[in-house]
């Protein structure tokens, strides 16, 4: 697993999570907001949070975070104010912690996210299969049928795998996750595949995927400039044509 844990929070708070967190997941800190929204990838699993900003401002970390990572947990760490109490969280973290169940805690969130991203791929792969084997999509030849079935098995077996070392209450929450972060995740759905607007998949001059989200600066890796005419948040590259099943570099 590639993912990691985004933290948000003071230097002590940031080496304490660092000690307690299982060595397999990395983790990624931050001591201000700016700098903590500037890292977020579609690669964070949970987000760690301090309660030390206005309810507000929590309120853009926790929409940023979602944001760049929709299948993200978010949890906020520090004593309960009554005015976070509308800032949507998946958990929290008061003190005092002991280590042991900290980093249990925290792997729990992350094997959430894990088995929330791996369901919605399963989905996602499970509905274009059947619909190439009803309609008979011309898209899909049979390779590609073949490589898409090798998906959706791989994630059958990790789906088998995250619900065995999911306890009922991890379980339960994945079912009743709150209104308002289902809200925040409807929201962040990245713009169609690039092949949906006739664009290839990468930048033609600098390589970078065009499939993937890829922070708050670059997201997709392409934006829109006008009327079938697109441009790579990457290099500044520009691809137009009248037609636009039939792109160029310019």
């Amino acid at each position: 697993m590639r993912a990691s844990v985004a933290v948000l929070a003071n230097t002590d708070w940031c080496e304490r999570i660092r000690a307690a967190t299982p060595d397999q997941i990395s983790v990624e800190s931050a001591t201000d907001p700016a700098a903590f929204e500037d890292t977020l990838s579609g690669e964070v699993a949970v987000a760690l949070v301090a309660r030390d900003y206005s309810p507000e401002r929590l309120e853009a970390v926790v929409a940023s975070t979602i944001s760049a990572s929709p299948h993200a947990r978010v949890a906020l760490l520090g004593e309960p104010r009554p005015a976070d109490d509308a800032v949507p969280r998946d958990a929290e973290f008061v003190p005092p912690l002991d280590r042991e169940a900290f980093g249990a805690r925290v792997e729990g969130l992350y094997l959430r996210a894990h088995y929330a991203a791996t369901l919605e791929r399963y989905y996602g792969v499970s509905v274009k299969i059947r619909n190439a084997e009803l309609w008979g999509d011309e898209a899909v030849d049979d390779d590609h049928l073949d490589r898409l079935k090798t998906v959706q098995n791989r994630s059958r077996r990790y789906l088998r795998q995250f619900r065995a070392a999911l306890d009922e209450d991890s379980l339960s929450a994945l079912k009743s996750r709150s209104d308002r972060l289902e809200a925040l995740v409807a929201e962040s759905k990245p713009t169609p595949d690039p092949d949906a607007r006739g664009l290839p998949d990468s930048c033609p001059a600098c390589d970078i995927d065009w499939t993937t989200w890829h922070g708050r600066s670059l997201r997709n890796g392409y934006q829109k400039l006008g009327a079938n005419t697109w441009q790579c948040t990457n290099c500044g590259e520009t691809l137009a044509d009248p037609s636009p099943s039939s792109y160029q570099v310019r």
